[in-house]
């Protein structure tokens, strides 16, 4: 009954702590779990929605909330709930651990500090499975510390150190320690990645490097009104690239986000961003650019809040299909130094489209010189209707597979029919290219 009343104790210290210090200080990270949360709940998989399709190997509490939305609580409030809870869970252990009720009271204020339910239910399973194995119980040891790792992955760490004490106390007690702490995150990491393969893989994880944290006090967050307009405002299937993406993605489901800051999932932040990706929407913090000279032509600002704005695509991004093509361009040299190996282009364009061709590369050794880049589309009549020249310096190839992206504007005015797409390629004014690479149609 001691034990229960303390429980209690702890508990309420949670319930009634958190809402008095505003709970609801929240870490822009837990945006990050519940977009996870609420896509599952959602029948959209325990994916974040990210460009590359991100998936979670962690997905213990993401699978939580989800359940708790679909009876009707908000993720918000299912983090305090989980929060509270495993607060108290640990601060019970700790008493039983000490025999000190102080010490569990100290612990439960100090969780008041943070709101992750990360933080809180991974401490509350490493002191559940501490507190076992001193009672010499690895069984149960090894599940609660299987399970803080599918909450987050620096259980790992705790883990670790636990298996040394279960070797200190037999070879038996090791095994039934380590089988259940093995067996459960690397099941999980298994089926998550047969079910989602071939995704990209992250770690929905706080952010440590920023300490910044969204309170509703007096006024709600920029990023929160931006999501919110742009969940009235755009269809559902829009991309969007943008500055604070976690919580402006949350609030936008379910539409794709792409994350510039690269905090969620990396991104390629180089000359060809914007070609690669093409997003419908792009939200930009002061002071922030994409690195294209035709942003301002291509994307018109349509609404703003404090330091964030958002710009809508005026012109249609042409879609890009696979015309596969197999050039050796050193041949000439008996050499394998570049080999171009695919040309991606819409099969079907439409005047006015501005049309990215992308130009996948086998690059075995990096060229020294600048390499020049000349595209042409060519009508019926031989006469070009639109065309690019790129230089691409040394500093832009990589070796390996490597791809570049190069725009160019159909005229509004250009006539259907069947267009060819012509390829150059000089380096040091030598033509080591010139060739026809696709065929496309024009339509009306």
């Amino acid at each position: 009954m001691r034990k229960f009343s303390y429980f209690l104790g702890f508990l309420l210290i949670g319930a009634v702590g958190a809402p008095l210090i505003g709970n609801l200080y929240e870490p822009e990270a837990n945006y990050t779990l519940y977009r996870f949360a609420v896509n599952l709940a959602e029948g959209r998989g325990l994916l974040y929605g990210t460009f590359e399709g991100q998936v979670t190997t962690f997905p213990l509490v993401p699978a939580v909330l989800a359940l708790l939305y679909r009876f009707g609580i908000e993720p918000s409030l299912g983090s305090y709930l989980i929060n509270t809870l495993a607060a108290a869970v640990g601060a019970l252990c700790l008493y039983l651990w000490r025999g000190q009720a102080w010490l569990g009271a100290l612990y439960a204020l100090i969780m008041l500090l943070q709101s992750s339910p990360l933080i809180t239910l991974t401490l509350a399973f490493c002191l559940l499975g501490g507190l076992a194995l001193r009672e010499k119980r690895p069984l149960p040891s090894g599940l609660s510390l299987g399970l803080a790792m599918l909450t987050a992955p620096y259980a790992a760490l705790i883990a670790l150190g636990f298996t040394f004490a279960a070797a200190a106390q037999s070879w038996s007690a090791l095994w039934r320690f380590a089988a259940p702490a093995l067996v459960l995150p690397i099941s999980a990491a298994l089926l998550m990645q047969a079910a989602y393969t071939p995704t990209y893989v992250a770690l929905p994880l706080p952010d440590w490097t920023r300490i910044r944290f969204y309170a509703e006090l007096d006024e709600l967050p920029d990023s929160r009104i931006i999501g919110a307009w742009l969940a009235e405002n755009t269809t559902p299937d829009a991309l969007i690239a943008a500055n604070d993406a976690a919580l402006i993605g949350y609030h936008a489901l379910p539409r794709r986000i792409l994350d510039l800051d690269g905090v969620i999932a990396p991104v390629q932040r180089d000359r060809f961003l914007m070609f690669r990706y093409a997003p419908d929407v792009v939200v930009l913090r002061e002071g922030e650019s994409v690195g294209w000279e035709n942003f301002s032509t291509t994307y018109a600002q349509v609404f703003q809040s404090g330091a964030l704005s958002v710009y809508q695509r005026v012109v249609n991004w042409a879609a890009i299909d696979d015309h596969g093509v197999d050039v050796n361009l050193s041949a000439r040299f008996a050499r394998q130094d570049l080999r171009l190996i695919n040309v991606g282009i819409g099969r079907a364009l439409r005047a006015g489209d501005l049309v990215r061709v992308r130009l996948d590369w086998q690059v075995q050794f990096v060229p020294r010189q600048t390499v020049e880049i000349k595209l042409n589309l060519l009508g019926a009549d031989g006469i070009p209707i639109a065309g690019v020249i790129d230089r691409l310096p040394p500093e832009v190839w990589q070796h390996g597979s490597f791809s570049s992206y190069h725009p160019m504007v159909l005229p509004s005015n250009a006539a259907e029919g069947t267009l060819r797409l012509f390829l150059g390629v000089d380096v040091n004014a030598a033509s080591l290219a010139d060739l026809q690479v696709a065929e496309v149609r024009l339509l009306p």
